[in-house]
């Protein structure tokens, strides 16, 4: 794309931002502008990000930062935010890459300064195309720029690392928190929590069944599974409870094996005893 054409487009996109976005907790601010420059990058050359003066970037100033490289069969692109933050230096965030390796464009900060590389040993024209916000304060967090401070995607992945995310809620309590219905073909529950496998180990002692009976009786639900009320306080942990409930079907399949052992053993005696009556007779 040419350079005056990236330029119009920024010039309109800088007046949207400039008077439809909100500007609180920046101190006051001076405008917003843009420019574009091109450096040449490499896995081993790693020049300055520099402002259109060839500055060095200014902490009192946000920068949005979209990066392509030329002379490439490769679809390469990627935009960043970068900032200033008084007792951590210079911060940059990926809005959207495409990748991370080969020669797709990308920003890090390098003995306190910002700078483009690539993943490739050979060099190449990066072009980026830089929007400024201007602010009167020393260190500022790019926020004005809406969600895509906080969601960042690369490649077809996109993610959200800043804290809860609500979906029919505005006071997610964790995560991800959605308050309604959730449609999905298949659900998959990573967690630590023990199989409990252990229940049959030669060591593992196995309730007997009065004293389920004498719990159930007083407490109207199984040992280790969670009352009514609890999970009518607290939810229900998906992963855990159906660990319990494995527990549970476990140590069942161990009594019947037992009961049938048992009758086995008594069957046996019957007919022994059948056998027995009948040569008496």
């Amino acid at each position: 794309m040419h350079a005056k054409s990236l330029k119009t487009i920024f010039a309109g996109f800088a007046l949207s931002v400039f008077f439809l976005m909100p500007l609180s907790g920046f101190g006051q601010t001076t405008g917003i502008s843009h420019f574009t420059k091109t450096f040449q990058v490499s896995n081993s050359i790693m020049p300055e990000l520099t402002d259109a003066s060839n500055q060095s970037l200014q902490v009192s100033r946000i920068y949005r930062v979209r990066l392509a490289t030329q002379g490439t069969g490769t679809a390469t692109g990627a935009e960043f935010l970068v900032w200033h933050e008084a007792n951590g230096g210079w911060r940059t965030r990926s809005v959207s890459i495409m990748s991370n390796v080969s020669n797709h464009p990308l920003l890090t900060v390098d003995n306190g300064m910002v700078k483009l590389m690539t993943n490739h040993n050979s060099t190449y024209n990066v072009l980026a195309a830089v929007e400024v916000l201007f602010a009167n304060v020393p260190s500022v967090r790019p926020g004005v720029f809406g969600a895509s401070f906080q969601w960042q995607r690369q490649g077809s992945v996109l993610s959200y690392s800043d804290g809860n995310v609500g979906i029919g809620t505005d006071s997610p309590q964790a995560k991800l928190a959605v308050n309604g219905n959730i449609l999905a073909r298949e659900v998959k529950v990573k967690t630590d929590i023990s199989v409990p496998d252990y229940v049959f180990e030669p060591e593992y002692e196995l309730p007997k069944l009065v004293d389920i009976q004498a719990y159930v009786k007083e407490h109207k639900h199984l040992p280790e599974i969670p009352s009514a009320a609890d999970i009518a306080r607290d939810g229900l942990d998906l992963a855990e409870m159906n660990l319990l409930l494995l527990k549970k079907v476990e140590e069942i399949t161990l009594h019947l094996i037992r009961l049938e052992q048992e009758n086995g053993r008594l069957k046996t005696r019957v007919d022994q005893l059948e056998s027995i009556n009948k040569e008496n007779e």
